[in-house]
């Protein structure tokens, strides 16, 4: 109920915008965003993370249809943010066997989320 309440506010307060009225830092998109977090494990300290997520940079350059990677550290796991060119792109990658390495490696399941990014907004983009 309180999200109906909050869309119908939304739909009335909100101008309509069409793409002419989107600034060029804002695109329209058909990306496709990822979380994945994966439990570290017991006693294993930050810099030995860190220097592992180095070690993988040249994996993740070549991989066809990432766009973007942040490699992310939390309280107790670590992963990654990644923005894809397509759904199709970011399921090619995060397979069984991708996942099946994963638990290999480090003794527990990944976490996989996906996003799709209707819109970027992009601060980088010279004004």
């Amino acid at each position: 109920m309180r999200f109906a309440i909050i869309a119908a506010a939304a739909a009335v307060l909100l101008p309509t915008l069409s793409m002419a009225q989107i600034p060029p830092a804002v695109a329209p998109s058909v990306q496709v965003a990822v979380s994945v977090s994966i439990p570290t494990p017991a006693g294993v300290p930050r810099a030995t993370v860190e220097v592992g997520m180095a070690r993988s940079v040249p994996t993740y350059a070549a991989v066809p249809g990432l766009i973007r990677k942040y490699f992310t550290i939390g309280q107790a796991d670590f992963g990654g943010l990644y923005l894809f060119r397509d759904r199709a792109s970011a399921q090619a990658w995060f397979t069984d066997a991708w996942r099946a390495r994963v638990v290999a490696t480090y003794g527990a399941q990944p976490t996989v989320t996906y996003f799709d990014v209707p819109l970027v907004v992009d601060n980088s983009v010279a004004k």
